[in-house]
């Protein structure tokens, strides 16, 4: 049996805490939004989705919602409201459009979890970042790592002391 939306976006949902990509707080706003696009999709899906030649079945333009993927290419992004090119769209060149970045994304159905830079420079980012792992110079990631370490050279003691014990009695 296929599965309900409710289901596939409550899957959708759990995937992206899972990835980390969601806190799990916003786990509610985030299915009900996930329902809706679901659903939205199903009745478009039902009546007949876009047409050959690229308008939807209600004459709009196909593919309106997707023009921020279309903005986004390996070397440059597209303002979508001035049509200029940059490695990333800066928050002093929103402020020129009296914008920021989140207005900007609500504007026009970008995610929020998508960078405002081109997918080379996005790249190049997550590859410094991977290689320099910032998150193992955190205290609290230190300190988690002493915690761990520390626990484990105790309970080979601990468990040595318990078997001691139980040969005893």
């Amino acid at each position: 049996m296929a599965q309900s939306i409710l289901e596939m976006a409550k899957d959708l949902v759990m995937a992206q805490i899972q990835a980390g990509a969601l806190p799990p707080e916003d786990m509610q706003k985030e299915l009900q939004k996930t329902h809706a696009s679901l659903m939205d999709l199903k009745t478009k899906e039902e009546m007949g989705g876009p047409s050959v030649n690229g308008a939807g079945s209600d004459g709009s333009p196909a593919g309106d919602h997707l023009q921020w993927k279309r903005s986004i290419k390996k070397y440059t992004i597209e303002c979508l409201e001035c049509g200029a090119s940059f490695k990333q769209i800066s928050v002093r060149h929103l402020k020129d459009h009296n914008l920021d970045a989140r207005s900007y994304r609500a504007k026009y159905g970008i995610p929020r979890t998508q960078p405002l830079s081109a997918k080379d420079t996005t790249a190049m980012r997550k590859r410094i970042v991977q290689e320099s792992r910032p998150w193992e110079k955190a205290p609290t990631y230190i300190k988690a790592r002493e915690r761990q370490a520390g626990s484990n050279a105790t309970a080979p003691k601990a468990a040595r002391a318990k078997k001691k014990a139980a040969a005893k009695a």
